[in-house]
């Protein structure tokens, strides 16, 4: 991975590009940003940075043997770790690293929802725990194969049991010289302070839209400008929520969207038991992309209903849906049914049972859809 690339950051790459050429590399690193800003791209591309044979002053040269390597995850010095599922007979790495390698050439911008449907454990939980410090101890003891820098990739560190913060603890903090800890991930308040404190942090923020529009025109160039643009502005800055917009139907999503309500609106449970048991085949990505659709689209209903037209961001049979669907809403129900739409998003981060939470969702919208307005 180069940092040419990377959507958006050039002032960031600019100074971890500098502080590489004049021999300011901190041994760890922890690359923190939100889902979709590109924290293990950057990882990565510091990475090839590193280990590359000819660096020019604004990227790795692509070309040499070293970066070749590292473009397919391959490179002997590079050393790769992430969450998997703790099993019996499985309790490193090292099984899972091929479908890691294909998962992150797939899809750099990963998260650890893809990553449990490349292993099909969608609901398991993924973790890291002192057979994986062991492995990562093991590793670094070895000399360099091309006598340069070691890096150590630690990708969604959040993730580490306590037993394996505590014994990476003394390499953390006083690795072998030429050795890198590049530690990629999203949050900091699940990882240990004794961690935290030995690692300095490189913030990332979330691409900005025009950025995220730029490369979606790139990316897909059957996209109309309004549309990348749109995309974008719902995305919020999220790549991984840009390109599954861009990749689902925003027809197919309006249409399901659109009938559930009425259903709901109906209180027609036959219809919403059949719309749960598709919404819980779907992929926990798109089910996480409808969610998203949806406050969208509750939100415009809500600029039309507080009659502020000029503001909502939807068209054709969007549009019209706003205008007449804002007239269902009223001072009781507004707000509980914005809450209700996030409280699912958030369950489906948290792995919940998609039928179950899309049923007692649609049970909790079917009551204030027909909820009056209280006089007040």
């Amino acid at each position: 991975m180069q940092f040419s690339k990377i959507i958006g950051h050039t002032p960031l790459k600019a100074r971890l590009i500098g502080n590489i050429r004049e021999g300011r590399v901190p041994h760890a690193q922890f690359f923190m940003g939100p889902r979709g800003s590109g924290v293990l791209p950057l990882a990565l591309a510091y990475g090839q940075y590193l280990l590359c044979e000819a660096p020019g002053p604004g990227d790795s040269c692509g070309t040499c043997a070293s970066c070749q390597m590292v473009a397919k995850l391959a490179h002997p010095d590079l050393h790769l770790v992430f969450p998997i599922y703790l099993i019996e007979k499985i309790r490193t790495c090292e099984p899972y690293l091929p479908d890691w390698r294909a998962a992150v050439l797939e899809q750099p911008y990963l998260d650890d929802d893809i990553w449990r449907e490349k292993i099909n454990g969608v609901n398991k939980q993924l973790r890291m725990g002192v057979d994986i410090a062991a492995e990562v101890m093991r590793k670094l003891s070895l000399k360099s194969h091309r006598g340069g820098w070691k890096v150590m990739l630690i990708w969604l560190p959040e993730m580490m049991d306590a037993s394996m913060a505590n014994k990476i603890l003394k390499v953390l903090e006083e690795p072998e010289p030429r050795t890198s800890f590049l530690l990629a991930g999203h949050a900091n308040d699940r990882m240990l302070p004794t961690i935290l404190s030995r690692t300095q942090l490189v913030k990332i923020a979330a691409p900005d839209p025009g950025e995220v529009a730029e490369a979606l025109h790139e990316r897909y160039p059957d996209l109309t400008t309004e549309e990348a643009r749109t995309i974008a502005g719902r995305s919020e800055g999220d790549l991984l929520e840009a390109f599954a917009m861009a990749e689902d139907s925003e027809e197919e999503l309006f249409v399901f969207f659109r009938d559930w309500l009425r259903a709901c609106y109906g209180n027609k449970v036959a219809e919403n038991i059949a719309s749960s048991d598709y919404f819980a085949k779907m992929g926990r990505e798109k089910q996480k992309g409808l969610m998203t659709y949806s406050l969208h689209l509750i939100r415009q209903c809500m600029l039309q209903w507080q009659d502020a037209p000029q503001l909502v961001q939807a068209y054709g049979e969007e549009l019209e849906f706003t205008r007449n669907f804002s007239k269902v809403l009223n001072t009781s129900n507004l707000d509980g049914i914005r809450q209700a739409l996030e409280t699912a998003h958030g369950h489906l981060e948290r792995n919940a049972n998609p039928k179950v939470l899309f049923m007692d969702l649609s049970y909790r919208l079917s009551d204030l859809l027909r909820m009056k307005e209280v006089a007040r």
